[in-house]
């Protein structure tokens, strides 16, 4: 599950990941967080805590940076990520607004030798889109859907030459979990969040099915090891 956990770490939806992790160990969890557009301009005593305590239930925690499709000057992210690792000890970084047109490769290439010289194990960066193979390996991971709705199959099928690893996908506005698109899906990405909520915010909290929806994933784990 690739979550993006923009609410207040004061709401319940942190709690909720984390019992939900708990119910459901072998799935893996990403939260990315985001306390002001980005780190802010100081420490938040709340997401401290709230931070913590999402790691340690096993849930790894990315910052939120805005990249605006590689038109911020680099060293303005890499303050952005240099940040939230002294203020919240974060485990990674999303890129967001990420661009995917070519010539932007090193630039995304750069932000992630960043992050892991710094320590952090996993960056993501978010075109929301399509990307040219070009850019695959330049992050962990590139969310190649984030729209309304489920993504098509053939959309997901692209890149079945590269492992299932480098890709994500989030949709919302889905008022129903589907748990054979689900399970289906899942063959072509590693990381994937469903959610009915919608525009203008679909992240300020989490669908009522988000325990069915790990639930599936568990289950797809659990036959996939047998």
């Amino acid at each position: 599950m690739l979550i993006p956990l923009y609410t207040h770490p004061t709401d319940d939806s942190w709690s909720e990941v984390a019992k939900v992790h708990a119910s459901h160990p072998s799935v893996p969890i990403i939260a990315v967080i985001n306390p002001s557009n980005g780190p802010g301009g100081s420490q938040n005593s709340k997401y401290v805590t709230g931070i913590r305590n999402l790691q340690n239930a096993g849930v790894t925690v990315l910052g939120y940076s805005y990249t605006k499709y590689g038109q911020r000057s680099g060293s303005s992210v890499e303050l952005e990520v240099s940040a939230y690792k002294r203020w919240y000890d974060v485990n990674g970084m999303m890129f967001d607004g990420m661009s995917n047109t070519q010539g932007f490769e090193s630039y995304y290439s750069a932000l992630n030798g960043h992050s892991k010289s710094l320590g952090m194990a996993c960056t993501v960066g978010n075109p929301g889109t399509v990307v040219p193979a070009s850019f695959i390996g330049t992050l962990d991971c590139l969310v190649i859907y984030e729209n309304p709705g489920l993504p098509p199959i053939a959309g997901l099928q692209r890149y079945r030459g590269h492992g299932a690893s480098n890709f994500a996908y989030i949709s919302y506005g889905v008022s129903k979990l589907d748990t054979s698109f689900e399970t289906l899906s899942a063959g072509y990405v590693k990381w994937l969040y469903v959610t009915d909520a919608a525009l203008p915010n679909p992240y300020d909290r989490l669908p009522p099915y988000f325990r069915a929806e790990v639930a599936t994933l568990d289950s797809r784990t659990s036959k996939t090891a047998s």
